[in-house]
């Protein structure tokens, strides 16, 4: 089965969409990953960028390992205190872990628990199309990038996890599980320091 089912059965209750802040501007963003060392095989959260109360986080990919037959992944990234951190609606945006051929395109799905849970991000990034799936030749590619804003001053985490049940995955062209890519365990955090500028709801 294909991710673009996996993550539209993961999202089906998923009715509202989280929202980033409406100014993050008065905060300084600090993002600490995790201290797990990178290995070919493993994903993990980085930084991209940060700018203000804003920080954009890359889903990372080390490498390398050309045999791969990569066509989905499906995971969530869970934010320890919603209160703190909020995705940004809409920021998600596909990396090059993923390689588009012979007609191929690449998406990504996110959203967030939906109620008024704001701290579980559902993704599901996937090759469209059919075909083969793609190995890593390089020493990294990113999945999918994500931003979050800061709402209110403090510390929380940002963990990737299973989704709908499931540990996290990465699948094939066949729909089958790769079983030898690691999912980093240990927490990435992310702190927000008032800057004197308003901001927060």
């Amino acid at each position: 089965m294909k991710l673009r089912s996996v993550a539209i059965a993961t999202m089906v209750t998923a009715s509202l969409l989280g929202c980033g802040s409406d100014d993050a501007s008065g905060y300084a963003v600090t993002f600490t990953p995790s201290t797990t060392a990178s290995a070919p095989r493993l994903i993990k959260l980085v930084q991209k960028s940060k700018s203000g109360g804003r920080v954009v986080v890359q889903v990372m990919m080390f490498g390398p390992d050309a045999t791969l037959d990569m066509y989905s992944f499906a995971f969530d990234v869970h934010i320890g205190d919603p209160d703190v951190l909020r995705f940004v609606t809409g920021s998600d945006t596909p990396g090059n872990a993923l390689v588009a051929s012979g007609g191929q395109t690449v998406d990504s799905i996110v959203a967030v628990g939906g109620g008024t849970d704001f701290s579980t991000i559902v993704v599901g990034v996937s090759k469209l199309g059919g075909g083969p799936g793609n190995g890593l030749p390089g020493a990294q590619a990113v999945v999918v990038e994500l931003a979050f804003d800061v709402r209110s001053a403090g510390t929380t985490t940002l963990t990737l996890t299973g989704s709908g049940g499931n540990p996290a995955r990465v699948f094939d062209s066949t729909g089958a599980v790769i079983g030898n890519v690691t999912f980093d365990s240990d927490s990435a955090s992310v702190q927000g320091t008032p800057t004197g500028g308003g901001g927060g709801y």
